[in-house]
């Protein structure tokens, strides 16, 4: 019997919660923007996300002791390419939570 009870306080908490938010005057929920402001902000995000990735990679660079491009280019090192784009898929999902 109590457990039904519980059940009952439960519904008629989840049922009177939006009733009482707008019985308080809760202002009504935002519009959302459009298609084209949607598209908009995914290309500045988009844009930001390489952006940061490039500085991410320049940094790498930095702080390693020999030549990247020349490790990739001239010694064709699949070591280093596979660290790069260990890399760049850390970066990338860091910047992905950061800006979703």
């Amino acid at each position: 019997m109590k457990k039904y009870v519980f059940q009952l306080i439960a519904l008629i908490a989840i049922a009177l919660v939006p009733a009482l938010a707008l019985a308080n005057g809760a202002p009504p929920p935002a519009p959302q923007p459009g298609p084209v402001a949607n598209l908009v902000w995914s290309i500045i995000y988009g844009l930001v996300g390489v952006m940061l990735l490039m500085i991410g990679y320049k940094i790498f660079e930095w702080i390693t002791p020999f030549s990247v491009n020349d490790a990739l280019a001239k010694d064709q090192n699949r070591a280093v390419g596979i660290v790069i784009g260990a890399i760049f898929i850390g970066i990338a999902i860091i910047v992905a939570a950061a800006l979703g």
